[in-house]
């Protein structure tokens, strides 16, 4: 691949005298008369050819923008050849491909070799990709020009629209894009997007497909972007719950043979719990309640009762804790004393006072976890607050309340409270001992947060002196423990006239077995089948 130039180079011919060659005329030797002089001859002593190589390729067109597929663009790809000094090579091989071309695109080679100005050039007509589409000038041993061509999409369908899927299941949906005639485009750059990452995730798989990962009950859309968000697809995705559920007791022993009935707006199901689990694919409303009812045969160690979800993503990973009938005091005094348990006892309301187990309400009256401290909260502080009281609170005040709260906590088997003052709340929280003038001997407020852990308290207390009185101090203390009142055996809690001095065998078991499932709550979020 080369061009060949002639240079001539113009010299005198042989015998001319060089000397008269321009000077005018010139005297014969034998006449005085000048004669005229004579012409020189002008003669091509040297012809040299030299040979000029392509040393690069300059692109002539700017860039171009599409408007549809299968359109020839308005102007055609050019690039011209320079040689080293710069000049335009003429005839010289100038190969045009296809890279990354849509289906039906076409490359039509105008000049496959350089014309007289050094120009090569083709006719493009791209194809049906929302993806670059390039053509290749390349000229052999010096250099390539590529002209990147892409079709804008000018609209974007996501396939299919709706979608609902079982939590943990994936599919696949397809951003179908189009240009300005209508012409499907396959490929282009799609960016994916979830409005709830927390009920389906969302992955780009390959060209315009992306995956969509069903993570928990609810509804999200999916959206495909293209053009930096101006062209948009949607798919509404529903994801269903698969239920699975396990079963624990809160005594430890192995959970019993069981049935799982499962309510909610027109479905009825029943589940058999093998090996303590129970998992279903159920098709329930998305904004129903769901009832879990636990089923046992008579005569079973443990209470049937119910569990109501209002969150169906719950329904995904449940625990479900079985109350036993019968529970042994496992530290104290009591040691190895076994109580009959009466679940719904300790869930009744005594007149207009708590009940003794309280629940927190989900939504309505849908019980998800026992109120009372967390674990870490443990030893209470609790401090004598005397600057605002009505009354004065001494040294013997203090020490006679402090004798009975460390007789409760030696009757429980463990540390519940511990002394400190109404200003030291930097370590935590401070419950506070008060003297106001009320009716009764002594009243507790406990706040509690929305998911049923206490916060702060406040012991009440008529007059210096019922800090003396075992039952109405030992009554209040298992009010800030966070404890209501009972009226089905024998308590210290009892709402009105009680004489107990101090915690019975059974406000033992009940305020243990309660603070079991406290901790196992806080650790697998499991629900009681109560009552």
């Amino acid at each position: 691949m080369r061009a060949t130039a002639t240079v001539l180079f113009i010299m005198l011919a042989s015998g001319c005298d060089e000397r008269a060659v321009g000077r005018g005329p010139i005297a014969d030797a034998d006449s005085r008369e000048p004669r005229p002089r004579a012409e020189a001859d002008t003669v091509v002593r040297l012809v040299k050819r030299y040979v000029t190589q392509p040393a690069a390729v300059q692109r002539v067109s700017g860039a171009f923008t599409a408007k549809v597929a299968l359109r020839s663009l308005d102007s055609t790809l050019a690039i011209r050849v320079l040689d080293n000094r710069g000049g335009e090579v003429v005839g010289v091989p100038v190969r045009w491909t296809l890279v990354d071309a849509g289906d039906s695109a076409s490359l039509r080679v105008i000049d496959a070799t350089s014309d007289s100005a050094g120009v090569s050039r083709a006719s493009f007509t791209p194809g049906l990709s929302a993806g670059v589409q390039r053509v290749i000038a390349e000229v052999s041993g010096v250099r390539r020009i590529e002209f990147p061509v892409t079709v804008p999409a000018r609209a974007n369908r996501n396939l299919p629209a709706v979608v609902t899927l079982w939590s943990g299941d994936d599919t696949t949906v397809t951003a179908a894009l189009r240009d300005a005639d209508g012409n499907a485009l396959h490929g282009g750059e799609v960016t994916w997007a979830s409005t709830d990452t927390s009920t389906a995730r969302v992955e780009r798989a390959a060209g315009t497909d992306a995956r969509i990962i069903a993570v928990a009950a609810g509804s999200a859309e999916i959206h495909s972007f293209v053009e930096a968000g101006k062209v948009r697809g949607t798919t509404r995705v529903t994801v269903r719950p698969v239920i699975r559920g396990r079963i624990v007791t809160l005594d430890g022993s192995a959970p019993p043979p069981l049935r799982v009935a499962i309510q909610s707006d027109g479905v009825r199901d029943t589940l058999a719990a093998a090996g303590g689990s129970v998992s279903a694919r159920i098709p329930l409303d998305p904004d129903a309640d769901v009832v879990l009812r636990v089923l046992l045969p008579s005569g079973a160690a443990y209470h049937a009762g119910d569990v109501r979800v209002g969150a169906q993503r719950d329904l995904q990973s449940l625990t479900i804790a079985l109350v036993p009938r019968r529970f042994t005091i496992d530290a104290g005094p009591y040691l190895g004393q076994t109580v009959d348990i009466d679940a719904a006892a300790a869930m009744r309301r005594g007149g207009r006072g708590a009940p003794f187990w309280r629940l927190v309400p989900l939504s309505g009256d849908t019980p998800r976890k026992l109120l009372g401290w967390r674990d870490a909260d443990f030893p209470l502080r609790v401090a004598f607050n005397r600057q605002p009281s009505n009354g004065r609170m001494d040294a013997g005040d203090s020490t006679a309340f402090w004798a009975i709260a460390d007789r409760m906590e030696a009757d429980l088997g463990r540390d519940l409270f511990t002394p400190a003052q109404p200003g030291d709340s930097i370590r935590g929280t401070i419950a506070r001992v008060e003297l106001r003038p009320q009716s009764s001997e002594g009243h507790t407020f406990v706040a509690w947060a929305q998911a049923g852990d206490a916060q702060e308290g406040v012991l009440i207390f008529r007059e210096a002196a019922t800090l003396r009185d075992a039952h109405v101090v030992t009554h209040e203390l298992v009010h800030l423990v966070g404890f209501g009142h009972a009226t089905g055996w024998a308590t210290v809690s009892q709402p009105a006239g009680g004489t107990a001095q101090r915690l019975t065998a059974e406000d033992v078991a009940y305020i243990q077995l309660a603070m079991r499932l406290r901790s196992l709550q806080e650790r697998t979020g499991a629900r009681p089948a109560v009552p």
